[in-house]
């Protein structure tokens, strides 16, 4: 089942004309305002339970709005993999049925089975748009009840819900470091090879893709992926670099204190199965990073299996964001946020002072080339705007290269784990350094 959650100031439709033979309700209208409204695609295979949950969620939206009516509008263009309709209307009917004995708001519903034509009105705030999808297979329920329902019950805090845990600096953080784009997948790419080479991994495994790899429900679903693929150094993957999840009989939270250690201090611990969160017969833990901004991120599944535990840790993307996102707490405490060189999208930033040196800038980046290291050249702008640029990528090391140090075979180099301070050293020294850290 696929729902799309519109805030909707105002919402009109009419029937217009059938969509199926003899469609079971009748034409009509309707009008409403302030109000949540529910566009619903009833999908192949879904049935109630994916009702109960997507009811759920749609109160918990209109509560978290302050708002008293819910329209539930058929809507059969959010997938391609339909229900035949009596199985849709089915299911439609027993969302309504379940909102209406849940929730003391209005419910109305649109007929199903006609074309009809509407005028919507957004806010556009925030939280006025929310798409959901409710696979049909899992069923999701924390201390005995459907997840959904668990906050309204006062059984869970909504950061642990939350679907979105990136507040607007780690997105912005995301951006510059282009950690999907061609410069920073370096990040990705590097941390899924350290994974590989840490937990030796032999195979990779085409998995289906999680609904969601955040908050609750996102702990549940990695869960069943982990229990049900994972297995002795297998790769679980579904998407594009970043979306797997690396499975291993070692336990693997030593790693991430290696990244930053705020990845298990900022962290909780949520058990698996009765008397905690269910995600059918799954025994286990899974550990939770609190993001800055409050989301909860699952980092370590650990699934218990008679062979012993298996462990599977990932996303790498969650991973590789988590760990920016911690450096960010760093800088709000006063620490300087570090990248371990090996996973720096750019490991030095060589700058010229000037056009002078850019021929011994280009001999040191072919050198470090030779070394596998990723340099590169910062030539625009001015010599502070260009060290200041290097710290906005959290660049290990920072070279300048002048007339003195052009003449002399030295560089001025700037360490990131000792912020102020500066060295001239000479260039045999500072290829050694650099090969030791490239180690």
């Amino acid at each position: 089942m696929r729902v799309l959650l519109l805030h909707a100031t105002r919402i009109s439709y009419r029937t217009v004309e059938e969509a199926i033979r003899n469609p079971p309700d009748p034409q009509s209208s309707g009008e409403y305002s302030n109000c949540l409204v529910a566009f619903v695609t009833v999908e192949e295979g879904d049935g109630v339970e994916e009702a109960e949950r997507a009811a759920g969620d749609t109160i918990l939206q209109a509560n978290r709005l302050g708002l008293k009516t819910i329209l539930i509008y058929p809507y059969a263009h959010l997938s391609s993999s339909l229900a035949p309709p009596p199985e849709a209307y089915r299911v439609l009917v027993a969302l309504e049925q379940t909102i209406r004995s849940r929730w003391e708001g209005e419910v109305y519903r649109a007929p199903f089975g006609w074309y009809k034509a509407f005028e919507l009105s957004c806010p556009g705030h925030p939280l006025a748009e929310l798409s959901r999808q409710f696979k049909a297979g899992l069923t999701i329920k924390y201390l005995g009840v459907p997840l959904e329902e668990a906050p309204l019950k006062g059984l869970v805090e909504k950061w642990l819900l939350d679907r979105d845990p990136w507040s607007a600096e780690t997105k912005e953080l995301v951006s510059r470091f282009d950690v999907d784009g061609p410069h920073g997948i370096t990040m990705l790419w590097e941390l899924e090879s350290r994974l590989s080479e840490e937990f030796g991994v032999k195979r990779r495994v085409k998995v289906p893709a999680p609904e969601t790899v955040y908050g609750l429900v996102g702990a549940a679903h990695l869960a069943y992926t982990c229990s049900k693929w994972g297995g002795e150094g297998l790769t679980l993957f579904w998407g594009g670099l970043g979306d797997s999840l690396v499975s291993s009989r070692s336990p693997p939270a030593g790693f991430l204190e290696t990244l930053n250690k705020r990845l298990l201090e900022d962290s909780i611990t949520v058990n698996l199965g009765s008397g905690g969160l269910e995600a059918g017969d799954i025994r286990g833990r899974v550990t939770l990073y609190k993001a800055r901004k409050g989301g909860a991120v699952p980092l370590i599944v650990e699934v218990e299996k008679p062979e012993g535990t298996l462990y599977c840790l990932g996303p790498t993307r969650s991973i590789a964001i988590a760990f920016l996102d911690a450096g960010l707490k760093d800088a709000d405490s006063g620490t300087t946020p570090q990248i371990p060189f090996w996973l720096a999208p750019i490991q030095v930033a060589l700058i010229p002072v000037s056009g002078a040196q850019l021929s011994y800038a280009d001999s040191i980046a072919s050198k470090l080339s030779t070394m596998r290291v990723r340099a590169r050249i910062l030539k625009e702008g001015s010599l502070g705007a260009r060290i200041r640029d290097s710290g906005r990528l959290w660049t290990p090391l920072v070279v300048v290269l002048g007339e003195r140090e052009a003449s002399t075979n030295t560089v001025t180099l700037r360490r990131r784990w000792e912020p102020g301070k500066q060295e001239v050293v000479s260039l045999e020294d500072f290829i050694e350094e650099v090969s030791k850290l490239n180690s």
